[in-house]
């Protein structure tokens, strides 16, 4: 080389141009493979959450409307108490009368006096209607309540609403076939439901 000139500059190697494109997409792939991953597992919460909040929903609905309406066909006895969307019914007691001079049944029939209480224990106002009661024979005849006058009527159950609590008491008349081992009372409110389910056993 003569005095006074200077080497050429040298070219940069592109051995290590390539080294640094090659490190800088692994660690881009890097930052986006955290990225998706943090998504992913936020999304997965998500959904499991959900999944758990509806379960947690439906199990409540079933057990509230379970609770609250005790629907289905109760039977019981004479001084047991069925259950119906929050109301109480309880067969207290029955007697039973062959008739009078005015008031004669049928033959091979008896009157029979049922005493039954019901108490609200909702939060809400509720009807109630003596009409809900009936009488269901052993071979599946379903009658309403027969008027007699040997029954006083301040003693007989009418028809109102109950208050968030309250209760009423009263009697209720009906015609039924004298030894009917399988005669219930039954009750009803519901306009929807079947007249000859929850039923107390008569014991006749």
């Amino acid at each position: 080389m003569q005095p006074g000139m200077y080497p050429p500059p040298q070219q940069p190697k592109k051995r290590n141009r390539a080294l640094f494109w090659i490190g800088g997409g692994c660690l881009a792939l890097i930052v986006l493979g955290v990225i998706f991953a943090v998504i992913a597992v936020a999304s997965a919460g998500h959904v499991v959450t959900t999944t758990i909040n509806n379960a947690e929903t439906t199990i409540t609905a079933n057990t509230s409307s379970s609770s609250s309406s005790s629907s289905g066909n109760q039977v019981s006895k004479v001084g047991g108490t069925i259950t119906l969307n929050g109301v109480q019914a309880t067969l207290v007691s029955i007697k039973t009368y062959p008739g009078t001079d005015v008031d004669i049944p049928r033959a091979g029939n008896e009157y029979i006096v049922v005493h039954v209480r019901l108490h609200n224990t909702t939060d809400n106002e509720v009807d109630y209607n003596v009409f809900d009661f009936h009488t269901k024979s052993g071979t599946g005849n379903i009658t309403d309540e027969t008027f007699v006058s040997f029954v006083n009527s301040s003693d007989q159950l009418n028809s109102g609403k109950l208050a968030a609590g309250g209760s009423v008491e009263g009697d209720i008349v009906f015609e039924v076939k004298k030894g009917d081992h399988q005669a219930e009372l039954t009750w009803q409110p519901s306009f929807f439901g079947n007249a000859g389910d929850n039923g107390w056993i008569l014991g006749l």
